[in-house]
C-alpha cells in the first residue's frame, strides 16, 4: 500500500471530515449568505439597484474575504494542543490530511460561495425598485485577473493556517495587508523615478495615471502576462503549507 496516498484511505478521511464538519460548514454558509444579503440588500436599497459593475466588485470582495477566512481555518487543528494531537494521530498520511484541507478550502468553497452569491444576487435584483439583470462573473476578463489573485490569497491563507498557532485569520490578514501596502509603495516609487512628478497613484499591474494626461496601459494580452509570475507563486505556497504540515509531530 502506498504510504503517501491511497484512494480508499483518503476516501475514509474525506467522509470522516465531512461528517464532523458538515454542521459548521452549513452554519458558515448560512452566515455568509446572511451577510451578503444584508450588505447587497442595503446597497440596492440606497442606490435603487445594483449595476453589473457593482455586482462584480461585490463578488470579488466577498470571495477574497470569505475565502481567506475559511482557508485560515482548515489546517488550524494541526497547530497545537489536544486538537493537534488527535488530528496527527489519525491513520492517514500527512499528504492525505493536507489534500482534504485543500479540497474543502478551494473547490468545495468555490462551489458553495458561487451558489450563495448568485442566490443572494438574484433575490436582491428581483426585489429592487429598478430591477436589472444578474451579472455574470464567468468572463475571460474577470476570471483571468480574479482567479490569479484568489489563488495567491488562498495559498497565503493556507500557509498562515498551519504557520500560526492562534488567531490565524487576523495574523494572515495583517501579513497580506502589509505585503500589499509594500508592493503599492515600491511600485509607486519605481514609477515615480521613471515618469516624474506627473505621476498619480497607480496600483501594481494596472494602468499608469498621469496628471492632465490620459492613462497609459499595456494591451490586454500583455497585461494578462504580467500575472504569470504571480501565478507561479501559487504552487510554491501550497508546497510550503504542505511542508509546514509535515513538520508537525506529536
Amino acid at each position: 500500500m502506498n504510504q503517501s496516498f491511497n484512494f480508499a484511505r483518503f476516501g475514509r478521511l474525506l467522509r470522516k471530515h465531512t461528517a464532523e464538519h458538515i454542521k459548521s460548514y452549513a452554519l458558515g454558509a448560512g452566515v455568509l449568505l446572511g451577510g451578503m444579503l444584508a450588505v447587497m440588500g442595503f446597497l440596492a436599497y440606497v442606490g435603487g439597484g445594483l449595476s453589473h459593475d457593482q455586482q462584480e466588485i461585490l463578488f470579488a470582495l466577498f470571495l477574497l474575504a470569505a475565502g481567506t477566512f475559511f482557508a485560515t481555518t482548515v489546517l488550524a487543528e494541526f497547530g497545537a494542543g489536544s486538537r493537534a494531537a488527535l488530528a496527527l494521530m489519525l491513520p492517514a498520511s500527512q499528504f492525505e490530511k493536507y489534500l482534504v484541507a485543500w479540497v474543502f478550502s478551494l473547490p468545495f468553497f468555490l462551489l458553495l460561495f458561487v451558489v450563495d452569491f448568485y442566490l443572494v444576487d438574484w433575490l436582491v435584483i428581483s426585489l429592487s425598485s429598478a430591477p436589472d439583470t444578474v451579472a455574470s462573473v464567468f468572463t475571460a476578463e474577470i476570471l483571468s485577473s480574479l482567479a490569479g489573485i484568489f489563488l495567491v490569497v488562498h495559498g497565503v491563507a493556507l500557509l498562515g493556517s498551519i504557520s500560526f498557532r492562534r488567531q490565524q485569520f487576523i495574523k494572515t490578514s495583517f501579513l497580506l495587508f502589509a505585503v500589499v501596502v509594500g508592493l503599492v509603495v515600491v511600485n509607486y516609487q519605481v514609477l515615480s523615478a521613471m515618469v516624474g512628478p506627473e505621476l498619480r497613484m497607480s496600483l501594481p499591474f494596472t494602468s499608469v495615471n498621469l496628471n492632465n494626461s490620459p492613462s497609459v496601459s499595456l494591451p490586454e494580452a500583455q497585461s494578462r502576462q504580467l500575472l504569470l509570475p504571480l501565478l507561479a507563486l501559487v504552487p510554491l505556497l501550497w508546497a510550503a503549507a504542505y511542508a509546514r504540515l509535515t513538520e508537525k509531530q506529536l
